[in-house]
């Protein structure tokens, strides 16, 4: 009997043994977990950086409508402005508000880029008056110009106002814009404010756009 009892005590102690080492095994399963873990950490940091530069790329310029300068097949591209043909001067304009204009016209010479303003002052004129307000521009008044060359072309960037006026009263709109010469021929893209309250956000948004305009610039479509 003794002999039986010792037999029966050593299997219960081999099969606990064998027990403890199966839960052993169970055990290394979580470290799976953390491992998998770990390698989706770095996805998650990139999806962080991909809103932060959609973000940062959100306040970017669009330019969506191409379009030629009056009389040339000389291209640009411009903001989704209503926009008007009027003869030597075209128009991407927000009634009321502001536009930007582009002038050009066969037969027209400058020697250099300052001087087109007043080659085509009767021209830009005639095709933005109805679009002042009920004023007749009478003058630019540049305060600031330079001389600047972009993808190869010399440009003369202007900034001021435009003085305008009605029978009893005068007034100014800011005005930014370039002047240049392409194939012996003068071109000129002004951008002007019209709002009455000349609206800082109107004024960055005009000069964003004609500084990114004139980078758009070339002779084929």
């Amino acid at each position: 009997m003794k002999k039986i009892g010792i037999i029966l005590a050593a299997s219960i102690l081999v099969f606990g043994l064998t027990a403890c080492g199966k839960g052993g095994e169970k055990t290394s399963e979580p470290t799976n977990n953390v491992s998998i873990g770990d390698t989706n950490g770095p996805v998650k940091t990139q999806q962080k950086q991909s809103k932060s530069d959609t973000k940062k790329d959100g306040g970017s310029v669009e330019l969506p409508i191409t379009t030629n300068f009056p009389m040339f097949r000389l291209y640009i591209d411009g903001p989704n402005y209503h926009y008007i043909e009027n003869g030597a001067t075209n128009l991407f304009n927000v009634g009321g508000i502001r536009f930007i204009a582009l002038t050009s016209a066969e037969g027209m010479k400058a020697d250099k880029p300052s001087e087109i303003l007043d080659v085509y002052f009767k021209d830009f004129k005639t095709g933005v008056s109805v679009n002042c307000r009920g004023y007749k521009p009478e003058k630019f008044n540049i305060k600031e110009s330079k001389e600047i060359e972009i993808n190869g072309i010399n440009f003369w960037r202007f900034e001021g106002e435009l003085i305008a006026k009605t029978p009893s009263l005068e007034t100014s709109f800011y005005t930014v814009g370039y002047t240049f010469i392409w194939d012996g021929h003068p071109f000129q893209i002004t951008g002007v404010v019209v709002s009455e309250g000349q609206e800082k956000e109107h004024i960055d948004e005009i000069t964003r756009y004609v500084d990114e305009m004139v980078k758009t610039i070339r002779d084929k479509r």
